[in-house]
Order: C-alpha cells, then sequence, then structure tokens
C-alpha cells in the first residue's frame, strides 16, 4: 500500500500532465555479453533502486510476481521464459543457439487498480550474442533502447527512447545508479540522451507516462492509464 500511497499522491500532484515517474519499478539484471549455446540468467526485480530497497517476491504489488518474461531470438523467433522465485527475485535461464542480439522484455498490467488508474509495467533488456548485430524488430510500442556491451565507468552511455519506431523529444527518463546516484535527463530531437557513466556497476533507466483514458479492468472502472518502461546497462 506504501507504493501506492507514494503514486497516487504524485498523480494528484501531476494531473493534467502526461508524464510520471515513480517511486518503485520492475527491471530486469543480466550479462549484456554472451556467447552461443552457454546459458544466459537474466533476474527480475522489483523495488527503488536509487535507495537500494528490493521488494521481496511475496511484498510485490498486486500480481506482479505471476509476470510472464519473454526472449526473441535475432531472427524474431519469441519464446516464454521458465522463471523461478528466489525470494529476492525471479530468475529465469535461455540458451541463444545464434549469434546477434537476443531481447528480452516483460510487458504486465497489474490485476489490480490504484484506485482509478490502471498500472503498467514494462522492463526490456538485450544481450549481444557473439559478433552480429542482427536483431528483431520493435516488441513494444514504447522501446528504450543501449547497446548491449559492457561500459567503462566515466563514459558517456547513448540511451534512446522511441514510440512505433519513432524517436520521442522533450521526455524526461530517470537514470539510477546503485550507489545512490539519479538524474533526470531530457531526450534531444533524436529522443537520445547522454548518461554520465561515473561510478561502475548496474545503471537502472525509467520512463514513465500516463494518460486520460476510460474503460473497465477486472471489472472495475478506471480513468487513467499509467505505463513504466526500464531498461538497464553495466559499468565495469
Amino acid at each position: 500500500m506504501f507504493f501506492i500511497k507514494r503514486v497516487l499522491l504524485f498523480l494528484a500532484i501531476v494531473l493534467g500532465g502526461n508524464q510520471v515517474v515513480t517511486a518503485h519499478a520492475v527491471w530486469l539484471a543480466c550479462d549484456p555479453v554472451g556467447n552461443p549455446n552457454q546459458p544466459h540468467t537474466v533476474r527480475v526485480y522489483y523495488g527503488e533502486y536509487a535507495t537500494g530497497e528490493l521488494e521481496e517476491t511475496k511484498d510485490w504489488y498486486s500480481d506482479l510476481r505471476e509476470l510472464v518474461l519473454y526472449w526473441v531470438s535475432p531472427n524474431g523467433e519469441q519464446q516464454t521464459l521458465k522463471l523461478e522465485d528466489k525470494g529476492q527475485f525471479l530468475e529465469g535461464t535461455f540458451v541463444p543457439k545464434q549469434e546477434g542480439i537476443y531481447q528480452l522484455f516483460s510487458n504486465h498490467p497489474t490485476k489490480d487498480l490504484g484506485g482509478e488508474t490502471r498500472f503498467e509495467f514494462v522492463a526490456q533488456a538485450s544481450v549481444q550474442i557473439g559478433k552480429s548485430v542482427q536483431r528483431a524488430g520493435k516488441l513494444s510500442d514504447y522501446q528504450l533502447q543501449v547497446d548491449p556491451k559492457n561500459y567503462t565507468a566515466q563514459s558517456k552511455i547513448p540511451v534512446s527512447l522511441q514510440k512505433d519506431g519513432n524517436p520521442i523529444a522533450r521526455q524526461e527518463i530517470l537514470v539510477m545508479s546503485e550507489a545512490g546516484w539519479s538524474k533526470t535527463y531530457k531526450t534531444d530531437a533524436q529522443g537520445q540522451i547522454q548518461v554520465d557513466a561515473i561510478w561502475p556497476g548496474r545503471y537502472v533507466i525509467e520512463f514513465g507516462h500516463a494518460e486520460e483514458q476510460e474503460g473497465i479492468w477486472n471489472g472495475k472502472p478506471y480513468k487513467r492509464a499509467w505505463q513504466g518502461i526500464t531498461t538497464s546497462f553495466l559499468v565495469q
């Protein structure tokens, strides 16, 4: 309930605007680079990354721990990744057969409404296997993209935001590091930001937006739809 109260408070403050940044998010964590025919492990977390607050799966909001995670091979073949509940996170493993960029994503609208708001959590990640840069097309309407590689500290990391394959300008994107640092960037005309990778570790990127939308969800009416999208990258 703490999460819902914070989200609803924020929605009340920004009512009339379309962009929302929430306190909690779902994100994926995995090595950005792998090898063909070698197991590759992915973890799913929920919490407030910048403050190191990781929720145990039993405390995840609504039915979030029932989310489905997909992996998509470079040729576009999509498969469901079997997830195991590890208490602090969900974990799954896939074995890439071909070279190229594999994409992982979960798109989960929660069963419960927050007041009159429908919540949808989207988590995305990419993995480079071998040297080929072949990848499947867009997997969802909104995409946060960062090249899958191991980055070095004190460098700038390009991140792009797209909708239906087109860049989105002048949108705020929140970047958080495990060191407790966070910063809000605004996309340029090409829908890009340049992230300052100051410290080693994983950085989680989040874009949230909301719109007025009326409908019925699980038998209950709602007037607003919120979607939070995350991806991440690793700095050595």
